[in-house]
């Protein structure tokens, strides 16, 4: 299945309407990209599929990593645990950090 995808801006937009999950390992939300604040970690794997288990899949909940590939398999993993309303952050930390400098 393929996730869905959704704009940095449209995460930035609504915010409050989204629960973030980053899938990274921990060292990496103090690497140079940084973590959003009130994120959830849920690295990818079993920590992720223990989420999964006990998460509400009413809920509307974003996947975040380094450039959305490994969000991308996470918002897969979540359609098979029988969440619909996922979404991928499309590029990632990668993408969210060129925005909050100003390059797009």
């Amino acid at each position: 299945m393929q996730s869905h995808e959704i704009t940095i801006e449209d995460v930035q937009l609504h915010r409050e309407k989204y629960i973030l999950v980053d899938v990274r390992e921990p060292h990496e939300l103090m690497g140079p990209e940084g973590h959003i604040q009130g994120i959830i970690l849920a690295t990818f794997g079993l920590a992720l599929t223990h989420f999964l288990e006990f998460a509400s899949p009413c809920k509307e909940y974003v996947f975040i990593c380094r450039s959305g590939i490994r969000s991308g398999k996470a918002c897969e993993l979540a359609y098979v645990h029988g969440f619909t309303k996922c979404y991928n952050m499309k590029g990632g930390m990668l993408a969210w950090n060129e925005k909050k400098q100003g390059k797009f």
